[in-house]
């Protein structure tokens, strides 16, 4: 989340002769100067700056007072630290520090220039995580004892205290917890184990002492996650998204009150650029993060998740191809050395080798791209294996692996598109009046405008397209085929109109 509201006023290096910035910083880089950096210090969080005297710096704006490099204003002219932090990777930026002074009883770090930033806003002195083993209290909060009772004493905001028990890893995640990264899909949440006292959730400080788990904003250096649904604010006019920012939908007027339920990390063709929200009443929807003000912050998926389902082979790193008749096509599929097979749909097909119907995934590959043949050998992960270039979208497209050859990482759960009986039943050569629908599709298709930015998701709907064609011009398509091909043309269509990124491996 974003805590400052920034205003340009230029923020350019602060020369030693500069006489435009206040009094008490005339000195400051001459001091610095003939000092050594005690070190470096990471941010936690970005924050106001004091003087030494513990008074935030306010900058008069109409002078044209510069700001020297790595610092900031918000829109009221007080200097802030400027350091992009978020848990999506590990590019924080590190500070130089020159000392530590008590002001008003508060331990600050000397940044340079006379700029003191409170400890309680640093996460790392000199690499060493300082806030291990402490929480952060985001807003003031009671004591209470084991049986709910307050003790009549209160911590205040950004208090740091330290808890007891230890941190464990989730396997399911908790009402209250922490990421070490988000950007992980697969990384598993970890927490601090709460006592429930009275319907509420308590971290234990030792000593029969408990503060409530909402009022907790870090835990060990990471900020502190509510698995639930939380109260928002919207802080300017706006409309809510889709997932894949396709349409805008919902207006949304300035403090209007919503409830959100999940962060999202989106799809940005130029690189991560902040967490959209989703809307709890309206799952479909989303709202960006620079409109909203959120009173928890909630657990975080990435946006494929959301849109697609992930499986990895049980064996060997690659699994069988079959075709929409159930029978091997005689070539497998690769896992990818940095992520995992991609599928859409899920359908029971018929095994004339079986004589049962089973379970299969569509598999969404719709290039020779990691496809070898059956008797092949699978290259090493480490090595480089060349493949043809050209698309061969009616070969590859329209494959399916088998359910029981794989398994489910990650993504959207799908539900099966037809049942056992209907597999079954759907091997009869299939007529004119079940082509019907196909027809209809296919021809609706045939002049869809090429609306979207990425290839794979145009080759995709131009298989399904071929696929359907072919179909509707055998005279020993099966109904099970005919419905599949609907349901390819349908599912193509909808990914190249909506989505923001190709799909498949």
């Amino acid at each position: 989340m974003k805590f400052f509201k920034k205003v340009g006023i230029g923020l350019t290096a602060l020369t030693l002769a500069s006489s435009l910035f206040l009094p008490y910083t005339a000195n400051s880089q001459t001091v610095e100067a003939a000092q050594k950096a005690k070190g470096e210090v990471t941010l936690l969080k970005n924050d106001y700056v004091y003087t030494p005297a513990g008074h935030k710096i306010k900058l008069n704006i109409d002078h044209g007072y510069t700001v020297p490099n790595g610092f900031a204003a918000d829109s009221k002219g007080y200097v802030i630290t400027d350091m992009e932090i978020d848990e999506y990777s590990d590019g924080r930026t590190s500070y130089p520090y020159y000392g530590t002074k008590k002001i008003n009883g508060q331990k600050f770090y000397n940044l340079g220039h006379n700029y003191y930033v409170k400890n309680v806003a640093i996460l790392e002195v000199k690499g060493r995580n300082i806030k291990k083993g402490k929480l952060v209290i985001n807003h003031n909060s009671l004591i209470y004892t084991k049986t709910g009772k307050a003790t009549g004493k209160k911590l205040r905001t950004n208090a740091i205290v330290k808890y007891q028990g230890k941190a464990k890893t989730a396997n399911k995640t908790p009402k209250y917890f922490y990421y070490l990264k988000d950007i992980d899909r697969y990384f598993k949440p970890r927490y601090i184990p709460t006592h429930k006292i009275k319907g509420k959730y308590y971290y234990s400080l030792g000593h029969n002492r408990y503060i409530k788990a909402a009022n907790v904003g870090y835990i060990n250096g990471h900020i502190a996650r509510y698995n639930g649904t939380v109260n928002a604010t919207v802080t300017k006019k706006t409309y809510t998204t889709t997932i894949n920012f396709s349409a805008a939908k919902r207006k949304l007027k300035k403090g209007q009150k919503i409830k959100l339920d999940l962060t999202v990390i989106p799809y940005e063709s130029d690189g991560f650029e902040g967490y959209i929200y989703r809307l709890h009443d309206y799952p479909d929807e989303y709202v960006d993060e620079d409109n909203v003000k959120l009173k928890r912050n909630l657990p975080i998926i990435d946006y494929s998740d959301l849109v697609y389902t992930y499986v990895t082979p049980l064996a060997n790193n690659s699994v069988e191809l079959y075709d929409t008749s159930g029978k091997s096509i005689g070539k497998r599929i690769i896992k990818p050395q940095y992520s995992n097979l991609t599928v859409d749909g899920l359908m029971y097909l018929w095994v004339p080798e079986e004589n049962k119907a089973e379970l299969f995934y569509h598999c969404l590959n719709y290039s020779n791209e990691s496809v070898i043949g059956a008797n092949q050998p699978i290259p090493a992960p480490d090595s480089n294996p060349t493949y043809p270039s050209k698309k061969q979208a009616l070969i590859y497209g329209n494959n399916f692996i088998k359910v029981n050859a794989v398994k489910y990482v990650s993504g959207l759960r799908l539900k099966a598109l037809n049942t056992i009986e209907q597999a079954e039943n759907g091997q009869k050569i299939a007529t004119g009046a079940d082509k019907q629908e196909l027809l209809t599709v296919f021809n609706e298709g045939k002049d869809l405008e090429e609306n979207s930015a990425y290839d794979d998701l145009m080759s995709n709907y131009d298989c399904a397209l071929r696929n359907a064609s072919a179909i509707l011009r055998s005279d020993k398509a099966t109904v099970t085929q005919v419905d599949e091909a609907v349901w390819y043309v349908k599912t193509a269509k909808e990914q190249l109109t909506t989505m923001s990124v190709p799909q498949g491996d």
